[in-house]
């Protein structure tokens, strides 16, 4: 005797018996679905494609600001300096000069203490 007859087996699966019209209905809302879905991606699909002129059309509306600002500072320094003199010059007292360091000598100095 074998051990696995004794044991029970699995029922039979008992499908339920479903009509064609029924099966056909699921497949026509499927593929509407899929249909709908396929309408969404070519509508992502455009957007992704319109992305780059936007970004730019965006990046000339915030730096038309930052131009025309640019240009009346300009404009306005270009004004200030026509009136005055330039600012180096020969005669200017407030030009503070350093002592110019005697490489020569502090070179010699270095060889003579090693």
């Amino acid at each position: 005797m074998d051990r696995f007859d004794s044991q029970p087996q699995a029922p039979k699966p008992q499908w339920t018996g479903q009509s064609s019209s029924s099966n056909e209905d699921d497949c026509r809302a499927l593929q509407q679905r899929i249909g709908e879905l396929e309408a969404q991606i070519r509508s992502y699909e455009a957007l992704l494609a319109e992305l780059p002129d936007l970004f730019e059309r965006k990046f000339q509306q915030r730096l038309e600001p930052l131009l025309e600002r640019y240009k009346l500072l300009a404009e306005q320094s270009s004004n200030q300096q026509a009136g005055k003199p330039a600012l180096m010059s020969d005669s200017s007292d407030n030009v503070v000069r350093f002592p110019i360091p005697r490489i020569a000598a502090l070179l010699r100095r270095h060889q003579r203490s090693a």
